[in-house]
């Protein structure tokens, strides 16, 4: 449960910010001064508000246990400076044949994992299937897939029953050893074995991932960084301390509340790119008042969002009137015009109407949101909307890891309404089907939302190549999820970092889980004298 205190650290004033990092003591700094290590200019720290919870790439379902996974583990292919696709464990190009319908991927034969055993076809076959046949949260990337075979030690043969428009997308899945996670899959989680850059020193979830770089690393360009640590930090004033104590070399993602302060407390700059994550309040359709869409819309007439998203998020992100992120919606020419008339303004005495409508007047919504200082203040703000339209609301704020259990339970006593948040790539699949289609109910879908036309065409859009009936099939479904106000979508959220000055070469990628990027095609992050 949200306790106001809690709320008030995590929220401070702008204005209050300078006096609050001034008020940092000198047994503070100088406790933290010195913690990089006997040779600073390899280790890089990283202060995060996204806390690691496992590190098992079939399982893993939050963007904190991504970032690090995508450190220790290769795809078959990764993502370029863009969202293009180049080869990984790949050795070139995936061949495409009978219509796109079957992809054929040979392997570097040097690829290899960390234990010094050769990256074989079967390891390939093995990481696209077990999420099927674990129902993993990973499931939807793997699931248009008929068949993956191995054809030889270093052929995969990957069969579609229908064309799969995100194809490229789905081949950057992290191939795992398939004999060494069976072994010991819990242990696994912790102590992983892949083929990428960095191996793990050690892992403590919700908390902190080291990475210690793998010497023996197969790849063309091995980073430069010797060890690599990721630590939650829960508040966005508390990171920025750690940057100006030289705790961390570097913050993400950079608070609102804290940009405009980074070049004056901190020997750093911020680094930012528009990237595909997104922020939206979800409804449970399962159980409790919310199944009832009059109760939902009179929760959409209880929160002003453009004066949240104000607050809250601007300059680091933007109002969004769809689950799709503004760049995508854009590149995809979506309706957002229409979709913003969809959206009401604040009206309390619109909600109480409503609300007795329902006859829906008695008990507390509960609203669900991770301890993020963005999820909390968002709840808050509907809270205490609902209570302007004299209806009880209860702000719940617990771990990440309960939070993703919690909020696809579909249970009454854990939520009316939570806060998601949407991370995914320039493909509008990415977005949609994980969160919205009820094959995923339950497992990354909290709305439970049954609805047999939208979920047809968000299916059929998986499997259609003409790029404008896709887009079609796309806005009829996102328009009748919003008219049901199955979800109420609040913003998108820049990829940021604010960056020590002795970090050299680093840049943000757009797609989310691709940061920190230490090594790329043509570079590698280096960390001078300056940190």
């Amino acid at each position: 449960m949200t306790d106001q205190g809690e709320n008030r650290t995590g929220g401070v004033a702008r204005r209050d910010l300078l006096v609050a990092l001034g008020g940092a003591s000198t047994a503070t700094m100088a406790g933290c001064s010195t913690t990089l290590g006997t040779d600073a200019g390899s280790t890089l720290r990283v202060g995060t508000l996204r806390p690691p919870l496992s590190l098992d790439p079939i399982t893993a379902r939050a963007i904190g246990s991504e970032q690090a996974i995508d450190r220790i583990f290769e795809g078959l292919y990764g993502y370029g400076e863009g969202t293009d696709i180049v080869p990984a464990i790949a050795a070139g190009d995936p061949e495409l044949d009978n219509g796109g319908r079957e992809i054929v991927v040979e392997l570097d034969e040097g690829a290899r994992f960390q234990n010094d055993r050769a990256v074989t076809a079967e390891d390939v076959v093995y990481s696209y299937t077990a999420p099927l046949e674990e129902d993993a949260p990973t499931e939807w990337l793997v699931s248009p897939f008929e068949s993956v075979e191995a054809d030889g030690e270093h052929t995969v043969r990957f069969t579609l029953t229908e064309p799969y428009p995100a194809l490229e997308h789905a081949l950057t899945h992290p191939i795992v050893p398939r004999q060494e996670r069976e072994d010991d899959r819990e242990a696994f989680a912790t102590d992983p074995i892949g083929a990428g850059p960095f191996e793990v020193a050690s892992f403590s979830a919700e908390k902190k991932t080291t990475l210690r770089r793998w010497d023996d690393y197969w790849g063309e360009t091995p980073p430069a960084i010797d060890r690599l640590t990721m630590v939650y930090v829960e508040f966005p004033v508390t990171q920025l301390t750690s940057l100006r104590t030289n705790r961390n070399d570097l913050i993400e993602p950079v608070s609102p509340l804290i940009v405009d302060h980074v070049s004056d407390v901190a020997n750093a700059s911020v680094k930012r790119r528009q990237g595909y994550t997104s922020f939206y309040f979800g409804f449970n359709c399962n159980e409790g008042p919310t199944t009832d869409p009059r109760v939902r819309e009179a929760i959409s007439y209880c929160i002003d969002l453009e004066k949240a998203v104000s607050e809250f998020v601007e300059p680091m992100g933007q109002r969004q009137y769809g689950p799709l992120p503004p760049r995508v919606a854009e590149e995809w020419d979506m309706p957002t015009d229409e979709w913003a008339k969809l959206a009401n303004e604040k009206n309390p005495e619109r909600a109480r109407d409503l609300f007795r409508e329902a006859d829906a007047a008695s008990g507390q919504l509960r609203i669900l949101t991770s301890t993020d200082p963005k999820h909390k203040e968002f709840g808050e703000a509907l809270a205490g909307g609902l209570r302007d339209a004299s209806r009880g609301a209860l702000t719940i704020s617990v771990s990440e890891t309960k939070f993703l259990e919690r909020h696809v339970s579909g249970s009454e006593r854990d939520y009316s309404v939570f806060v998601g948040e949407i991370t995914g790539t320039p493909d509008p699949d990415t977005h949609l089907y994980p969160t919205f289609h009820e094959n995923m109910t339950g497992v990354t879908n909290g709305t439970f939302y049954r609805e047999d036309a939208v979920m047809e065409r968000l299916a059929t859009a998986r499997t259609t190549t003409d790029r404008e009936q896709r887009r079609r099939l796309y806005e009829t479904a996102i328009t009748r999820l919003l008219e049901d106000r199955v979800c109420l979508p609040i913003c998108s959220f820049e990829n940021s970092f604010a960056v020590d000055a002795g970090v050299e070469n680093f840049r943000v990628h757009p797609i989310a889980r691709v940061n920190p990027r230490l090594v790329w095609e043509n570079g590698v992050v280096t960390v001078g004298s300056g940190s």
